[in-house]
Parts: C-alpha cells; structure tokens; sequence
C-alpha cells in the first residue's frame, strides 16, 4: 500500500471504488475536466481557451491535492465505476479547517454518470467520512445557478436551503460572463437527518436498478 493510500484508504461502494489520486488517471481526468458538455455548469475550469488542460497542469493539480491529504488539510477521491474500472468522477473536501472543525467540498462527474444516483453513493462517503470520523462541525457545498443537478441533491435529497450567494464571484473567460456561485451550508446537527435520507435513497435507488436488471 502506497504512503498516501495509507493516509487515505480506498472506500468501496455498490458501484463505486473511491482512490486517492493516482497517475495512472491523468491522461482520463485531463479528458474529464477538459469536455464542455461534462463542465457545462463549470466552464471556469475548462481551460478551453488554451484548448482544455494539460497533462503538466493536471499533474500539479493531483500533486497539490496528495500534499494536502499528506498535511490533513484536504481529501480527494478518484471515483471509479467497480464494473468497468473506468473515471467515473473525482471529489473531496478542497480545505479542511481542524482547528475550527469546517470545510468546503465539492465533485465533479462526467457526463454519464450525472443519472443513476452515482453522486449520491459517493457524496453520502464524502460526508458521513467528515462528520462522523473527522468531526467536522460544518461543510460547504458552492455551486452555479444552472446546476439543477447539485443544486437538487443539497436542496431535496439533503433538504438544505440556499444559504447565500456570492454575486459575480469570477469572471469565466470561456464565456466572458460573471460566475455567481450558489452556497449550501451543512451542519453537524443536520447530518443524522441527512444520513437517513440519503441511506433510504440509495436503498430505493440499488432496488429501481435490481428491477430493470
């Protein structure tokens, strides 16, 4: 086992193996994060201009996300789909604050794996991982106005209202345009509540699919 799978131990899923970073999936997440239908809610980090990412950017990007998890001061998990091994996403906590028990976190999919519940398998890991081992007192989700997909799953899956929102944060210069960015707040008194939640959905979820095998 690797130093940095020590720090963090690959969780397994139904469907999902959830690795730390690994160079084995740069040339898939150089791909992921450079496809326009994939980031559509996310153009801000396509890179597009320059025509997408490049494998020298990804790697700083997976270096600085082992460091952190080396320093505790973040999580990233690699998601893959146990059938086929393949990318299915990556997500994590991008800064984790001990001292005063929060962070912030987020994920990303390809486009494929937006339906089936797939984010909810890997976020309900994410989540019950923060609370319940890391202690965390609070986490934050940001997200774009378009994003009906995350914006559903905190609102109605998690049932967490919009907590703020940060008016033209960043100039996206894919598009030219202003990202506001749309910020859920999750505590640690909402999370048994949450856990239940997300617990009967992925029940109902693996019993729909059983169906239709």
């Amino acid at each position: 086992m690797s130093a940095l799978a020590e720090l963090q131990p690959t969780i397994t899923t139904a469907r999902l193996s959830l690795d730390p970073p690994s160079p084995q999936d740069d040339p898939s997440m150089r791909a992921m994060f450079s496809d326009i239908p994939t980031m559509a809610f996310l153009r801000f980090k396509t890179k597009e201009e320059n025509g997408g990412w490049t494998i020298p950017e990804i790697v700083a990007r997976r270096e600085g996300h082992s460091k952190q998890i080396e320093d505790r001061s973040g999580s990233c998990f690699y998601i893959h789909d146990k059938a086929t091994g393949e990318l299915a996403g990556v997500m994590g906590a991008n800064s984790i604050n001990r001292v005063d028990r929060n962070a912030h976190v987020g994920i990303i999919l390809w486009k494929k794996y937006w339906s089936g519940g797939y984010g909810t398998e890997a976020l309900y890991e994410l989540m019950r991982g923060l609370f319940e081992d890391d202690k965390m007192h609070k986490m934050a989700y940001e997200t774009t106005e378009k994003n009906d997909g995350m914006r559903g799953f905190l609102e109605k899956a998690c049932g967490i209202p919009l907590t703020y929102i940060n008016k033209d944060e960043l100039m996206c210069t894919a598009t030219h345009k202003w990202v506001s960015f749309y910020v859920y707040v999750i505590f640690e008194e909402d999370w048994p509540r949450i856990k239940v939640a997300l617990l009967e959905r992925i029940r109902a979820g693996a019993a729909k699919y059983a169906n239709k095998a």
